[in-house]
């Protein structure tokens, strides 16, 4: 089976253990299935994180944005886009997209406007600077919509990650010309909706995610989730789209080559 290129990963997530013993493991996953990965930032401590890691792996690359729950740590830091800025554009060779950010109201108490302030400003650095934006929206289409509309107008490009909402939402975002990734949730008993999204995903704009250390597919279900188990991942995507498991993978890595410019990393 070919490798499997990880378009969104959290190693840097204390569930790995130290830095020393997250390397040890990363190298021994490229070194049997996992072409490669993208460790996504989440705020300034977690962007530098995501960084030092890929950085450590020729095979790996990075994002570096604001999430949505991680609004708050920056709200009073009028320089957060600057820095932002600053730390992409000094790595440029390693950082492949803005993110993740966007709009998540599941928990009570969020800041809806701050959060799309802090959205919309990410979108404009992302055309600013020609990199590609990782969208988390969770529970939000209805606002989030028209933002992403208007960024696509703009000639925005984005990758809509962990996709929860339905088929006709899909079909909305392929649209706009964007990318969709599911990830070892669409393999759950329950998640009906999830694969009928799935399906609704034409083999262009489809691309394969762990999300780990969380979403771990069946039959790893409530385990630390890792990019090794892209494959159960990719054999169920490919049963839904009706395609072998080597075609699927294919397409997908396919895909992660043109949406984050990577495209000498892997056959």
């Amino acid at each position: 089976m070919n490798k499997i290129f990880d378009t969104h990963t959290h190693y840097d997530d204390k569930a790995y253990g130290s830095p020393t013993e997250r390397d040890a493991f990363l190298s021994s996953l490229l070194a049997e299935n996992v072409a490669g990965f993208i460790a996504v930032g989440c705020n300034p401590k977690r962007n530098r994180l995501a960084l030092e890691i890929a950085g450590a792996f020729d095979a790996a690359y990075c994002s570096a944005g604001i999430h949505p729950l991680d609004v708050a740590g920056i709200a009073d830091n009028s320089d957060y886009i600057t820095d932002l800025q600053e730390l992409i554009q000094k790595n440029r060779g390693k950082v492949a997209a803005i993110g993740e950010t966007g709009l998540d109201y599941h928990y009570k108490g969020y800041d809806k406007d701050l959060q799309t302030r802090v959205f919309k400003s990410q979108l404009a650095l992302s055309l600013e600077l020609n990199l590609p934006a990782i969208i988390h929206c969770r529970e939000a289409y209805a606002d989030a919509l028209p933002i992403l509309q208007q960024f696509a107008s703009d000639g925005g490009r984005a990758v809509v990650h962990c996709f929860s909402e339905n088929a006709d939402a899909a079909r909305e975002y392929v649209s706009l010309g964007f990318y969709i990734s599911f990830t070892g949730a669409a393999t759950f008993k329950s998640a009906h909706r999830t694969r009928e999204a799935l399906a609704a995903v034409p083999p262009d704009r489809l691309m394969l995610e762990t999300d780990c250390p969380y979403m771990a597919p069946e039959p790893f279900r409530g385990k630390r989730c890792d990019s090794g188990m892209l494959k159960q991942i990719a054999q169920k995507f490919a049963e839904v789209q009706n395609v072998s498991t080597e075609e699927l993978i294919t397409r997908c890595n396919n895909n992660a080559k043109n949406f984050f410019n990577i495209k000498n990393l892997f056959s």
